[in-house]
Order: C-alpha cells, then sequence, then structure tokens
C-alpha cells in the first residue's frame, strides 16, 4: 500500500508547517489525527493478518516489532536534547538556549516510558498556550498515545479472539464500534466549559476514538485482503473529496474551535478513513498512484524521523536573529538531516536484524538505561556564577513607586545593557482623580474586590490580595485564570453570576489573550471593552481598574519578528485600555505600572531582591511573575489606588508573608529557581 506513504508526508508537513506558525496551516494540528488513524488501521490489519494467518496472535512477536521499529529513533532525540542541555544550559533552573533542564528531567523520562501525555497535563502544559515556552519534548505526547494503544489493543484482541472464536472479528468491531463512542463522548465531555481544552486534546481516553476508527476501517477488510468495491470510481471520488476537505480543514481550523471537540475532531478522523480506504485497495487509482510517487514516498517513510526531530530542532535551533524564511528553511532542511540520518543509520539497520540473538534481547535495556542516565546527568543541578551584586533591596514607597537604582555593572542578560553608572528611576503617574469610591472602607465594612485576567494576572493576584487586605480595609476574591479573555470566556453569563453571590464594588484585572484581537480590531475591541464595563457597572459594581499588561520577555520560542508582533499587540491591548479609562473616567482606571518590571523601560528577568542579590522577577518563560515581579507590580497599584480609595498604608513587611510561597509560582516545578543571572561580560 504506496499510497500510505503518501499520507504519512503529508500529515507529517502539516504538522511541521502549523508548528512554523505558517499562516496557510492554522489547522495543521489535525495532521496528528490521520496519524492516528493511519496507526489504528495499520497495526490492526497486521494484528488481524497474523490470526488468519496462524490461528493465534504472538503478542511477545508484536511489541518486539514495536519496540525496535520506535525506541531507536526516540532514544536518539532524547540522547541529543540531553546533550544540548549539557553544551547550551548554562543555567540550572532557567530557560538557556530554549531549554529549561531543570523541567527536562521529568519531560525526557515521561518521554521514555510513553506516559508524556499525562506528565503534561499533570504539569499544566497546554499545548495550545499563546505564551508559556513549551518542552522540547512536548511533542512525544502523540507518541504516548499511540503506544498505550499498542499495549492495550493487542490484549483485547487476543481476549475477543479467545472468548469469540470465529466470530472474534466481528465481536472485535462492535467493541471498536463501542470503544470509540465512549471516546467520542469522553473528549466532549472533558472539554465542556473548559477555558483550555489540553486535557481533550492529550487524554488518552478522549483521542482513543481515532485509533479506534482505523481499527474498524481494518477489521472491516481483514478478511478481504485483495478486496476491491464493485463501483471503484465513487471510492476514489470519496478519496478525493475527503482529502481535499482535509486539506480545507488543515488550512482554516485555527484554535481549535471549541465545536471541533463535540464531533469536530471525529469527522476528521472519519474522512481519514474514507482516505485510507481510497488509497489501500490493489488499484488505488489516480489518487493513490500521486500519493505513492516516490518524492512522497520517500518523506513518508522518514516520516517518524520527521515528527520526532523536528519540534527539538524549531525549539532549539538559535536562529531568532535570521529573517524568518531563512530560518524555516534552515530549521526544515537541518529537521531532515537529521530525520533521514536516523532512518539510515539507525531504524533500518535495527529493523533488519542488525544486531542478532542475545545481543538484541540485551540492546534494549541497556539503550534505554544509557538514555535515562543522559537525561538525569544533563537536567542535574549545576554551579552557576554570581553576577555582581546589585543595590540593596528597598520596598516599594507607600505613595508612588520608584524602581531601584541601575546597577553599576552591566546589567544581567535578559534586560538591556546600559553603560551608565548613575542612578534612575521611573516614577508612575497618580491614577484620574475622577475614579474615587463613594464611601470610606473600613476594617468592620470592607472593600471588597474582583480580580479578573489571564494567568499573569492570576500569578500575580497572591501578591495584590497580600498588599490590599495587610491595610486591613480591603478583601479579595480572585477568580482570574489561565487563557482568560474578553474573546475566550464566557463572561457574559459568568459575571453576573459572581457579582450576586460576591457583590464586589471595584473590579481589577488585566489578560493578554485578546490582545491580538485589540490589534486586528482596535475598534471592535474598544467596544467589546466598553460593552464588559456596561455589563459591571449594571450589576452594581462602582468600577473596574484595568492594569497595563507588562512586556513579554526574549522567549526562547519567539523568533525577532514574532517578539515585534507581540510587543505590538501588547501596545494596542493597553492603548485600548487606556481609551476606556478616559471614556469613562468616573468608572475605569488605567493604570500604567509595567515600568515596575523593567530597567532603563527594558525587559527585566532579574531585579534586585531583599536578601542583596538579584532576585527572578519573571519565570523561566519570560512572561509570568516570580514573587519579586508580583510584589513589584502590585506595590505600584496599591500605591496608585490608595489615594483614591482613601486607603490606610500596607503593613510595612507585607512582601515578606507567606503569598511568596503560593503554588502558582511553582506551576509547572521549577518556574521560579532561586538563580542568579549569567555574570557581566
Amino acid at each position: 500500500m504506496p499510497g500510505l506513504d503518501g499520507l504519512r508526508a503529508l500529515a507529517v508537513g502539516a504538522v511541521i508547517a502549523y508548528h512554523l506558525n505558517l499562516g496557510w496551516a492554522s489547522g495543521g494540528y489535525l495532521g496528528v489525527d490521520l496519524f492516528f488513524v493511519l496507526s489504528g488501521f495499520l497495526i490492526t490489519g497486521l494484528l488481524a493478518a497474523e490470526r488468519r494467518r496462524d490461528g493465534r496472535i504472538s503478542l511477545r512477536s508484536f511489541w518486539g516489532r514495536r519496540a525496535r521499529r520506535l525506541l531507536p529513533a526516540l532514544f536518539g532525540v532524547l540522547v541529543a536534547v540531553s546533550l544540548f542541555a549539557l553544551l547550551a544550559g548554562a543555567s540550572p533552573g532557567g530557560a538557556s538556549g530554549g531549554l529549561n533542564r531543570q523541567l527536562l528531567r521529568g519531560d525526557g523520562l515521561a518521554a521514555l516510558a510513553y506516559f508524556a501525555n499525562w506528565h503534561f497535563l499533570a504539569a499544566h502544559q497546554s499545548y495550545f498556550a499563546q505564551f508559556s515556552a513549551p518542552s522540547p519534548l512536548q511533542h512525544t505526547w502523540s507518541l504516548a498515545i499511540e503506544e498505550q494503544f499498542y499495549i492495550v489493543w493487542p490484549l483485547l484482541l487476543v481476549g475477543l479472539a479467545v472468548l469469540a472464536g470465529r466470530s472474534w472479528r466481528k465481536v472485535a468491531l462492535g467493541a471498536t464500534a463501542l470503544l470509540a463512542w465512549w471516546s467520542v463522548a469522553a473528549m466532549a465531555i472533558v472539554s465542556h466549559g473548559a477555558a483550555d481544552p489540553s486535557r481533550a486534546y492529550f487524554g488518552t481516553d478522549a483521542r482513543a476514538f481515532e485509533l479506534l476508527v482505523g481499527a474498524g476501517l481494518a477489521l472491516l477488510l481483514s478478511d478481504r485482503p485483495d478486496w476491491e468495491p464493485r463501483r471503484p470510481g465513487w471510492l476514489q471520488a470519496g478519496g478525493g473529496g475527503a482529502l481535499a476537505l482535509l486539506i480545507a480543514g488543515w488550512a482554516t481550523l485555527a484554535g481549535p474551535p471549541a465545536w471541533m471537540f463535540r464531533g469536530g475532531f471525529l469527522a476528521a478522523s472519519l474522512l481519514g478513513g474514507v482516505l485510507i480506504a481510497s488509497v489501500s485497495r490493489p488499484q488505488p487509482g489516480p489518487l493513490g498512484r500521486v500519493l505513492a510517487s516516490p518524492p512522497l514516498a520517500w518523506v513518508g517513510r522518514i516520516s517518524y524521523g520527521l515528527y520526532l526531530w523536528h519540534w527539538p530542532v524549531l525549539r532549539l535551533l538559535p536562529t531568532s536573529r535570521w529573517p524568518t524564511p531563512v530560518a524555516d528553511l534552515a530549521r526544515v532542511g537541518v529537521t531532515f538531516a537529521l530525520a533521514a540520518t536516523s532512518y539510515y543509520l539507525v531504524e533500518v539497520p535495527v529493523r533488519r536484524g542488525a544486531l542478532p540473538g542475545w545481543r538484541r534481547l540485551a540492546a534494549l535495556p541497556a539503550a534505554a538505561g544509557a538514555t535515562a542516565a543522559a537525561l538525569l546527568f544533563a537536567s542535574a543541578p549545576a554551579a552557576t556564577a554570581v553576577a555582581a551584586a546589585p543595590p540593596p533591596f528597598v520596598p516599594p514607597p507607600p505613595v508612588t513607586t520608584t524602581l531601584p537604582p541601575t546597577p553599576t555593572t552591566t546589567t544581567p542578560s535578559s534586560t538591556t545593557t546600559s553603560s551608565t553608572t548613575t542612578s534612575t528611576s521611573t516614577t508612575v503617574a497618580a491614577p484620574l482623580a475622577a475614579f474615587r469610591l463613594p464611601r470610606v472602607p473600613t476594617a468592620a465594612d470592607p472593600l471588597r474586590v474582583l480580580v479578573v485576567g489571564d494567568s499573569v494576572m492570576n500569578d500575580t493576584e497572591p501578591a495584590l490580595a497580600a498588599v490590599l487586605e495587610s491595610t486591613n480595609v480591603v478583601r479579595v476574591t480572585n477568580t482570574a485564570a489561565p487563557w482568560w479573555g474578553l474573546t475566550q470566556s464566557k463572561w457574559r453569563t459568568d459575571w453576573p453570576a459572581l457579582i450576586a453571590q460576591d457583590r464586589p464594588e471595584v473590579v481589577i484585572g488585566t489578560w493578554g489573550w485578546d490582545i491580538g484581537a485589540a490589534a486586528s480590531d482596535p475598534a471592535g475591541y474598544a467596544a467589546l471593552l466598553d460593552s464588559a464595563v456596561a455589563t459591571l457597572v449594571d450589576h452594581g459594581v462602582d468600577g473596574m481598574v484595568l492594569v497595563q499588561y507588562p512586556k513579554i520577555g526574549p522567549h526562547p520560542g519567539f523568533d525577532s519578528a514574532t517578539l515585534a508582533t507581540v510587543e505590538r499587540d501588547r501596545q494596542a491591548w493597553n492603548s485600548v485600555a487606556a481609551a476606556e479609562a478616559a471614556r469613562r473616567p468616573g468608572t475605569v482606571a488605567y493604570l500604567p505600572v509595567a515600568a515596575a518590571l523593567e530597567l532603563h523601560g527594558q525587559y527585566a528577568t532579574w531585579l534586585p531582591g531583599p536578601d542583596g542579590r538579584w532576585t527572578r522577577a519573571r519565570m523561566i518563560d519570560d512572561v509570568h511573575p516570580c514573587p519579586t515581579g508580583a510584589a513589584r507590580t502590585s506595590a505600584a497599584v496599591e500605591a496608585l489606588l490608595a489615594p483614591a480609595w482613601s486607603l490606610p498604608a500596607p503593613a510595612p513587611t507585607w512582601w515578606q508573608g507567606s503569598w511568596v510561597h503560593d503554588p502558582r509560582f511553582d506551576e509547572p516545578p521549577g518556574s521560579c529557581p532561586d538563580d542568579q543571572p549569567p555574570p557581566a561580560t
């Protein structure tokens, strides 16, 4: 069935294009779904053929073939990533060269054990996160689902063959259909109302139906290996139509849309099944011959290696200073070179029995152990040189926020380098005088504040609640959550219920998931924001505080063009927020406090801490705040709001409270390491 190699080529091409952020492949993630259907079809076909030929299924032989096919190339990728960590990972807990060494251990061992999908869910790593720093091994989630299927599915087929005897194929087909529908329902249930669809996307239970669609097709054809439909023209046309619809989905279904989790992925899988049926016949027709052409067939043969290598290459290859087209060509070229090398020097020799007899049995555990050792060694903490000491930490003053003096030495990496030796400071302007509360809050009747926003606001909230509540006249309720935005969430229905429950007087928030919408349609987004404010006011809220969204750092997954686009979009959102405050001066305030996380007006990863050392202000993803960053932002917010709200001064040591140990600062683990910037050069 050479046409199936062509399908593999199309599927891996769609995934690579999607991960390159090419606009015409916004739905390229669906290439993985075609891989799943193909895997279910081929594996079940092999098992059914063995049952028909030998009267039994040898699980040992099946799993041995799978191990020889899949493990050698995976070992190579994991060892290569470990070697990169040793050579480029200068910071023991930071993202150096695009790689977080501290997280490599868990990610690598999970990939090695084919448990990566559940590991990434436990570590809260979203496949669709906009600003996160995804692991260079995150793509192994799909390999984990396939391997889990390869372990469970043959056991089920063997059990059904024993119980059902000669009718095993029909019984297995019925069981396949029931399990597939259960999986479809699982995807719909776990995605319903979820702000992030990763549980439905990563979960084996929610994705099994795609493999089962292929398995069901194989069982339908298992007793007719040389099948040919009575009217092949209809099937050929169906295959061409299915391919056209799949390509259209690969080009347009960005997101993915919520409806994809309520039947859309099933439809894509069924289209894949029609396409496979069309090209897997002895006479596959014109479409099958095109897909079997030598260039596509060759890409399909190395597609496993292409999938394995492309994501680490995209994440780790240092091309951020190159023009985007040149960088993309370089990444694709390196990916093909590594995949071809792996295929011809590792994968094919192992599959052809390069290690006979006892050596083959010993090679697998030895290679797995060596790979695990490489991951553990590469992710071990390393000694780090300490940068020049910053000036002493000074807690933020009660009325204005003054940035600490610039160090007299070169500022640390990820901040702007400056040759000046004089102290400079930036003071944030006071809020609009018109934004005042209709009453003076007291300890007996505290001001009720509701916090809304995305993960940046959610990670800032522990410090914000600490500083405001330390005045003893404010009570803070947090509803901020990852991936929240006016364009992303059901705020129209959620907010009235929240207001009725907590009766907030003021809402404070900031969010970055709408920055693209604010940039592409400023007028439309301004109307949306004004509608949100009107909803709050109509339900009894006195006012809303919009906090300036902070700068995004030199994200290891962004090239210079992408980072420039993010900064443009960020400024667009801030401009819309400021305009809303100008439109409703007595109801909305806009607080330009992003400078609290900057030095010389530039993004800063490390800032002076209370112990006389540099301390992390941002997590290793260069986006979210660590305790120091959250404290500085919150101090600036409190300083600006205190006069308008008649708030007493916060407790002098509020920034030393237990809130600094909030688990949000350690999601995923190691996000805020106690490290120092690289030494000045």
